[in-house]
């Protein structure tokens, strides 16, 4: 039931940065503090790992994605949400989702190339074809990649 709540968390964070490419502070810190809250009363996270487990996946999810935030590749939401999800989790949820989250976005953007590939050489009209190209100034929802990474995990977990 925990791991449903996590995962239904994920969607929502997901959804939102889909929408408005960026996610509410409420909804993360929010998932972080009952994060907290549970891990302190319960002693074992959302995924039933042990306090100190959860401890490393913070620690991990701060350190995996803090040297993109300070590059300028990831954006603060990105690594409150891999805090978050780390105190919720373990180790492994927060690796495995971020690599699943990382095949996600190379597969999309794969194929942003092949279809610009294929606008650039159809006959359309510059207007079309510049209405139809992906915009340039909006960045790629990557709390939608690391939520889908997450309920992967999630799903090959209880299947295997």
């Amino acid at each position: 039931m925990e791991q449903l709540a996590l995962a239904l968390w994920a969607s929502v964070c997901g959804y939102q940065d889909i929408k408005r490419l960026r996610v509410s502070n409420w909804l993360i810190l929010g998932g972080f503090l009952i994060s907290f809250v549970y891990l302190y009363v319960k002693e074992s996270s959302l995924t039933g790992a042990t306090v100190n487990m959860a401890m490393t996946a913070l620690f991990i999810g701060v350190c995996l994605s803090l040297p993109g935030y300070l590059l300028g590749r990831l954006g603060a939401a990105d690594v409150k949400y891999l805090a978050a999800l780390g105190l919720a989790s373990d180790p492994l949820t927060v690796l495995y989702s971020l690599a699943f989250g990382c095949l996600l976005c190379i597969a999309l953007f794969i194929l942003v190339k092949l279809f610009k590939r294929s606008v650039e050489k159809s006959a359309m009209n510059e207007e079309v074809r510049l209405r139809r190209a992906p915009s340039k100034n909006k960045s790629f929802p990557f709390i939608f990649a690391m939520g889908a990474g997450l309920l992967a995990h999630l799903i090959i977990n209880k299947i295997i």
